[in-house]
């Protein structure tokens, strides 16, 4: 996960630093020893959320910081789950320790309160449900990424059931490394631990727009029911796709280390919309060409 930018960036090897001293003393572990382990294979996946969570945030925020110190800066920063969390703290709202200790915090949480569950990226649209009495009865929709594309949210009690469905209906789809039907009814019981221990955070006025793929529009202040609202309700990023396209459009710099959001929303985008969509990382390679491709050049 970014590991030529680690050899290559100080900037970001500085906050990846940063980011593993936090968990180290909140945690116990570290976060660059497991993300850059040898033992940890390409196809492996990447499924201890108190490892993954803590992880993806400080990766995320760390790229978005060395794409700063190369001159790049926002218009607006786009969410999505786990991202919303990562956007607010690139834009001020948050810092980034008060950040990254709630998200480390979070998977503990959800171990001690919530059934295990799971969620499921399929290549169809959220009409899938009516299609199956045992998608209807089993399932909810956790996200709308786009018209052919939408991410189903079970128990995992239910999970080799649900999959056997969506095998007899011939609709691909990819379990995601995730241990909890996030983005669904069956993580409310861990609601209120939830709203204990972000009560207490301060929102500070972002730096930049800050898009909420939950709301579908901009955040200019947020509180903790806010954060719980961004992992227990359904991701909407093909609304939200859709709302920042009628303002003009964006060239999207996708900061997920598999390019996931890339690929949903080329897919989504008009053939006539101007908007450019960039991935910058990849499991397979390539992201110092992609990366350098974006900075300006030299005079």
């Amino acid at each position: 996960m970014a590991a030529a930018f680690l050899k290559t960036y100080p900037v970001f090897r500085q906050w990846m630093d940063i980011g593993d001293r936090i968990v180290q003393n909140a945690q116990g572990f570290s976060v660059l020893d497991i993300i850059y382990s040898d033992e940890h294979g390409i196809s492996d996946p990447f499924d201890r959320l108190e490892h993954s969570h803590p992880a993806l945030f400080i990766t995320q925020f760390a790229v978005a910081k060395l794409l700063q110190n190369q001159g790049i800066r926002p218009d607006l920063l786009l969410g999505a789950s786990l991202g919303e969390f990562v956007a607010m703290s690139v834009s001020g709202m948050l810092p980034f320790e008060t950040a990254l200790r709630a998200v480390a915090c979070q998977p503990a949480l959800f171990e001690k309160s919530a059934p295990k569950g799971a969620l499921i990226g399929t290549l169809a649209s959220a009409s899938v449900r009516s299609q199956s009495k045992i998608l209807a009865e089993s399932t909810e929709i956790a996200g709308k990424n786009g018209a052919s594309h939408c991410v189903l949210a079970c128990r995992k009690a239910d999970l080799e059931t649900v999959l056997g469905e969506l095998r007899r209906l011939d609709i691909s789809f990819q379990t995601l490394p995730v241990p909890f039907a996030f983005h669904s009814r069956w993580i409310e019981p861990a609601k209120q631990d939830f709203l204990n221990t972000v009560s207490g955070l301060h929102f500070e006025t972002p730096f930049w727009p800050v898009w909420s793929s939950c709301l579908c529009r901009d955040v200019q202040q947020a509180d903790g029911r806010q954060l719980w609202d961004i992992v227990r309700q359904p991701m909407q990023l093909q609304a939200t796709l859709h709302a920042i396209e009628a303002r003009g459009g964006a060239r999207y710099i996708d900061l997920s280390p598999t390019g996931t959001l890339a690929a949903v929303f080329r897919q989504e985008l008009s053939e006539k919309s101007a908007s450019e969509v960039v991935p910058l990382m990849s499991p397979y390679g390539g992201d110092l060409k992609r990366i350098e491709a974006l900075f300006p050049a030299s005079p």
